[in-house]
């Protein structure tokens, strides 16, 4: 009489149900990781519109206050004749309402605007007057469409009798 050994190793539905279990944990991996690069990503540019913002202010914030030198300012905001592009601009008033654009320099696809208006420190130093005071409140916005919300920037200069 013969004896049947039964022999040692996997079944074929062994076999099947761990390459089921490794599929799915491949098909996780992969998802884990198109999340990451995604996140990443977001993180680059979020740094890069943070770069940018705070370059643009910092250049804005380098004029002088005002094109006079002394009370009463400018009673208009923005570029004064005969200054009609970034280049020419020779106070902070100059860049109210300006566009950036940096697609040239390794910033394609990111929006930059400048706004630059009078304000009243004690009282309301958010809402723009209209009106000449010593302080001018400039708002840096970059955005981006990778970003959720736009970057924003936003100081207060304030002018002083030279």
């Amino acid at each position: 009489m013969k004896h049947h050994n039964p022999q040692s190793g996997f079944s074929l539905i062994d076999m099947i149900m761990g390459l089921s279990i490794i599929a799915l944990a491949i098909v996780g991996i992969q998802y884990a990781q198109r999340n990451y690069i995604e996140l990443t990503s977001q993180v680059e540019t979020s740094l890069r519109a943070v770069s940018l913002g705070n370059s643009v202010m910092n250049t804005i914030r380098m004029h002088a206050y005002d094109e006079g030198t002394a009370s009463p300012w400018s009673s208009t905001i923005g570029p004064d004749a005969g200054e009609s592009t970034i280049t020419d601009y020779d106070d902070i008033d100059d860049y109210a309402a300006a566009a950036w654009d940096f697609s040239n320099d390794g910033y394609s696809g990111f929006n930059v605007i400048s706004q630059v208006f009078y304000v009243q420190v004690p009282s309301n130093w958010l809402d723009s007057l209209g009106t000449r005071t010593n302080y001018k409140r400039i708002i840096v916005t970059v955005n981006h469409s990778a970003l959720n919300t736009p970057v924003v920037f936003t100081s207060i200069m304030a002018g002083v009798d030279r």
